[in-house]
Order: structure tokens, then C-alpha cells, then sequence
């Protein structure tokens, strides 16, 4: 079988760095399992993050640890096997980017003295993972949590196409840690789904938003509760704003 370093493509590159310290599930085909954690971290200039990597695929001797930077495409950073030394990539080195390999399941790669310049998602890559996303925040910076609210469907669209759209818009938070989850009378809804691919940036704060999409009818029920879920990393650990409305019992 013939090996190469080029980067194989994600199916999702999502993530940021906060710390959410359960392990990641990507199935990647029948009988295959990788695992990287942790998902998502925020640091300080400074301090040292270490990332892990199991896969249960042991015919695969390569491991190979990708960066992917803000808006850039993925970065080869080393290639390594349980037989050779590792492999590292111009402009990468081991003093900054140690990486050890216990045996063909398990991988560790620490990153020292992390700056601005290390924010990015890493990828531990045989089959590719939901990835672990690092941010790099001001040694004096304030981390925001975002105001949530929800705003109510459009007359239009409920007339001329029998569907009603709810807005949830989180807003002034810092840094760009967030995700926005929808609640339909408690459960979790997935589709009609919209979020933005990426917060934007306003000032020195940030904006996301979602939209959850469903027929006319659900809206018109004022039995339905409507929660939009903001999570965000805050204190060390992931906390969350819910804001709801009901549906609307119509005239």
C-alpha cells in the first residue's frame, strides 16, 4: 500500500478552543474508530496544551498531525511511525511541537508556549476526527458572554409561503468560542436548522446566528416552546444561555 503526506480532506472542519474534555466519536468506516480530545480550548500566551489521538485501525502505521489556521487550508505539521523518528514539516519543529507515539492506537502531541500564532484547529489525521480547535486570548482579556434573543417570524413568509422562520441572535461576546443549539418543547432539532458557518466580528466582540425554519402550523401552536441554547466557555468549564418563546396562538 503506498503512503503519501497529503492532506486527505475532513468531512467537517468545525471547532474552536474551549475545553470540552469528552472525546470525539468519528465513525470512519465499519469497524474503524478515531477519538481526539480535547474538542475545544481556550488559553493564555504562555501555557502548554497536549492533545490526544486514538484509533482502533492498527494495520495503520502512519500518523500524521495537521494545523489548520483561521480561513486557511489544512498544514502538514509532522508525519510519524512506530518505527522511525518523526517527520516534521518547514517551519515546524519538536521543541515546539512535541509529538510521541506509545503504540499504533495512541498518539499525544503537546504544544509549548502557545501564542496568537498557534490559534488554529489540529487534526490528528489516519481517517480524520471532528479535529480540536485552540484559542489564544490576551493575558488581560475578558471573556464575554454573548446576549441571546429570539425574534419572532415573519408575517410574509407565513402568508405567501405557509412556513415560519424564528431568528435566535447571540451577540456581544468574546472571544469566538460559541455554538447555538434549537430546543423544540425540550428536544434537541436538527433539521430546518441554519447556523452561520462563523461568527462575525464587531469591533472587538462577535455575533452568531441561527435560524430554525418549520411549517406555518408548529408556529401557530402556543403549546410549542421555541428554546434557543447558546453554549460558551467560560471559568474553566462550558456554560449556557437559553432564551424561549412560545408559539403563537393566532388571531
Amino acid at each position: 500500500m503506498m503512503w503519501t503526506k497529503g492532506p486527505l480532506w475532513p468531512s467537517s472542519v468545525l471547532l474552536l478552543l474551549t475545553l470540552l474534555l469528552s472525546p470525539i466519536n468519528a465513525g470512519v468506516g465499519i469497524g474503524a474508530y478515531i477519538a481526539q480530545w480535547p474538542e475545544k480550548i481556550i488559553l493564555r500566551p504562555g501555557h502548554s496544551l497536549t492533545i490526544s489521538c486514538y484509533q482502533n485501525y492498527s494495520n495503520l502505521a502512519y500518523m500524521f498531525w495537521y494545523q489548520q489556521p483561521p480561513r486557511n487550508g489544512l498544514k502538514l505539521i509532522v508525519s510519524s511511525s512506530t518505527w522511525s523518528h518523526n517527520s516534521y514539516e518547514d517551519g515546524y519543529s519538536e521543541a515546539k511541537f512535541e509529538v510521541t507515539r506509545q503504540n499504533t492506537d495512541y498518539s499525544l502531541m503537546t504544544i509549548k508556549n502557545v501564542t496568537a500564532q498557534d490559534a488554529a484547529t489540529y487534526f490528528c489525521q489516519l481517517f480524520f476526527g471532528s479535529g480540536t480547535k485552540l484559542t489564544v486570548i490576551g493575558e488581560n482579556d475578558e471573556i464575554i458572554p454573548p446576549a441571546v434573543a429570539i425574534f419572532s417570524p415573519s408575517k410574509q413568509e407565513i402568508q405567501q409561503k405557509s412556513k415560519a422562520t424564528l431568528v435566535c441572535l447571540a451577540s456581544g461576546f468574546y472571544p469566538d468560542h460559541l455554538t447555538l443549539v434549537w430546543r423544540v418543547n425540550g428536544v434537541k432539532r436538527t433539521e430546518g436548522v441554519g447556523t452561520d458557518e462563523s461568527s462575525t466580528q464587531n469591533g472587538s466582540t462577535y455575533s452568531l446566528t441561527s435560524r430554525l425554519r418549520m411549517p406555518a402550523w408548529e408556529w401557530f401552536n402556543p403549546l410549542n416552546r421555541f428554546e434557543c441554547v447558546a453554549n460558551f466557555f467560560q471559568n474553566g468549564t462550558t456554560a449556557s444561555i437559553n432564551k424561549f418563546i412560545h408559539g403563537d396562538a393566532g388571531e
